[in-house]
């Protein structure tokens, strides 16, 4: 059973670059952008609205079903995505079910440059979603040691810091800790 390093943040952080980055760096490296996932049903509701949250469970269950089984014929899967704290204990039920190890990063970035790199990827109309989960990340206690800063930082240095991190045992998710945990 291999590694699936959850690689976590709010929008802007860099999640998508880093992984990339962590996949390529191992023979048995896979990347799988949880966002993909999210345009699957055929009538979507944005997953940062309230009512996303049965739709958001279903995509989180499959993307974590796919990474299990990936990391169960030897592969090293980096997924990415908005893994919040508040999505960690289905997460964790998820994986713990499957007999994945898991390891999770949480990509922390100042708002002002998260806004910047949102608004240049896809404008200014995703200011108030970068905002509220910016905000959801910062307020979600218990995984400061996972934390890995990114601002005014190249994702090659924020991919090696993960890897001193990940080879160290630092990163390493305590399934049962927040399976046991309410959602």
């Amino acid at each position: 059973m291999s590694l699936v390093v959850i690689v976590s943040g709010p929008p802007g952080s860099g999640k998508t670059s880093v992984s990339t980055l962590l996949a390529h760096a191992d023979p048995r490296g896979l990347h799988i952008p949880s966002d993909l996932f999210y345009d699957f049903p055929a009538h979507p509701v944005p997953p940062y609205r309230a009512e996303a949250n049965e739709q958001n469970a279903a995509v989180i269950k499959a993307v974590c079903r796919a990474a299990a089984s990936f990391a169960s014929d030897g592969y090293r899967v980096c997924l990415d995505g908005v893994f919040g704290p508040w999505f960690l204990p289905l997460v964790a039920r998820e994986f713990d079910a499957a007999g994945s190890r898991v390891a999770y990063v949480r990509l922390d970035i100042g708002l002002d440059e998260a806004l910047a790199r949102v608004n240049a990827r896809s404008g200014p109309d995703m200011a108030s979603m970068v905002r509220t989960m910016h905000a959801a990340f910062e307020q979600a206690p218990g995984l400061e040691s996972h934390g890995v800063p990114t601002a005014d930082r190249p994702p090659e240095a924020v991919a090696r810091e993960i890897e001193g991190k990940l080879a160290s045992g630092a990163l390493q998710l305590d399934l049962k800790y927040w399976a046991a945990r309410g959602l």
